[in-house]
């Protein structure tokens, strides 16, 4: 069947969702069955829409998760690895190793990027202990993990490994596009992905899944986030660590 592109990320995440039933009835059934061991994280900015498109067809809860790059002293268009919210750290070593940085270098940019983190955390109000808060909604439940799309994956791969050090009880990821080799690379890593349009191709552009792509302002995100009745809000992150 050929691929129709998404008229919105809104509209990927309510098809993702339709996705998985065609996919994994199974799955599909237990998130209905049991919205209370489940949990979604959206990786701003793009896949704030879609996660928020996704929880709308089955009322799960959903949080923010940032991923920074940690730029490449010099070229900051680029990365050699990626800090998750909670200060998670992974390291591109295949490309460090090529870089020839110094100890000190590699440090200062990782400082950085955790300041960077730490201003979009107060931006979002998001000023609470992290760890607590983490623990409770993602120790022996069911993950969910949403983008608008993957390239490298490896900013989801940061993601995932922050999301292991709470002991999830299982862990899944749901993108509207990436490429198969990505897919290949990330699926080893949680229980199952889930990609209406995978695409085995040399050039791969998230974009090209879209019929109206732009870069999600953070405006967006925040009006999508204050209007949203699935995302964890401050009050309710407070009752539930009491």
């Amino acid at each position: 069947m050929k691929f129709v592109r998404y008229k919105s990320r809104i509209e990927a995440g309510i098809l993702l969702f339709e996705f998985i039933k065609n996919e994994n009835k199974r799955l599909y059934d237990f998130i209905n069955e049991n919205k209370g061991n489940c949990f979604c994280f959206a990786i701003p900015n793009g896949g704030v829409p879609v996660t928020e498109g996704f929880c709308s067809q089955n009322n799960l809860n959903y949080d923010i998760l940032i991923v920074r790059k940690i730029k490449i002293p010099n070229n900051t268009e680029a990365g050699f690895g990626s800090v998750t919210t909670d200060g998670t750290i992974l390291i591109n070593e295949k490309l460090l190793s090529r870089l020839n940085l110094s100890e000190k270098a590699v440090n200062n940019s990782i400082e950085l990027t955790k300041t960077e983190i730490r201003e979009r955390l107060k931006f979002y109000n998001k000023e609470f202990v992290l760890e607590k808060f983490y623990t409770h909604h993602i120790q022996r439940r069911h993950i969910f993990i949403l983008d608008d799309g993957l390239a490298s994956g490896f900013t989801m791969l940061a993601a995932i490994n922050m999301i292991k050090k709470y002991n999830p009880e299982k862990i899944y990821i749901a993108i509207p596009t990436a490429p198969l080799r990505t897919v290949n690379n990330i699926k080893t890593e949680v229980n199952d992905i889930f990609c209406p349009n995978v695409r085995d191709v040399l050039w791969f552009a998230v974009a090209d899944a879209y019929k109206n792509w732009y870069d999600v302002p953070e405006s967006e995100v925040l009006e999508i986030i204050n209007n949203s009745k699935f995302y964890i809000t401050e009050t309710v992150i407070e009752d539930s660590l009491v």
